[in-house]
């Protein structure tokens, strides 16, 4: 990551945080848009100007991507990622989405295992793709779904989308 240069009181322009990042100028503003990073300053002569405090906010929005957040996510952790303060209701969507990852990658680790044993044993005569049908099998069955605070949907609106009744768990505000 390449150190960023100020340009005036702190602030830097979008080639330069770009550069800092290791991401193009294109993806700095794609992320203004989604409201991953906040809008920044304009010159009189309106080029995008950031006070130096962007590039945390980047850097943590970039982790959390490699970390194997959808972008819709990244939004609501990049707050709490750079130690800005947060409501409750914040780090409840914060905490509701890092356990809905956690869970993935647990469900993840357990799948690659499958398979692997599958691939390593050569005596094995289940076929891959017999272990794989049965991952996504396993996967199927054990899909959650995770509300976010915005999610309008209720139970009937999404049964009727996906043509099968959601546990009142899945509703906002139920039991989880």
């Amino acid at each position: 990551m390449t150190k960023l240069n100020d340009e005036g009181a702190g602030m830097v322009s979008i080639g330069q945080l770009a550069k800092a990042a290791g991401v193009s100028s294109r993806t700095i503003r794609y992320y203004e848009e989604l409201g991953i990073l906040p809008q920044p300053r304009r010159s009189p002569g309106g080029t995008r100007m950031y006070p130096r405090e962007y590039g945390g906010y980047l850097a943590a929005a970039l982790a959390l991507k490699d970390l194997g957040f959808r972008l819709d996510e990244v939004k609501p952790l990049a707050r709490l990622a750079v130690g800005r303060a947060v409501s409750q209701g914040q780090r409840d969507i914060a905490t509701r989405l890092v356990e809905a990852r956690l869970a993935a990658l647990s469900r993840q680790v357990t799948a690659l295992r499958q398979l692997h044993a599958s691939v390593r044993g050569p005596d094995s005569d289940l076929p891959l793709s017999a272990v794989l049908g049965r991952i996504a099998a396993d996967h199927a069955e054990s899909a959650v779904v995770v509300p976010l605070a915005s999610d309008t949907l209720t139970r009937q609106e999404l049964a009727s989308r996906w043509g099968s009744p959601v546990p009142a768990a899945h509703e906002r505000g139920g039991a989880r």
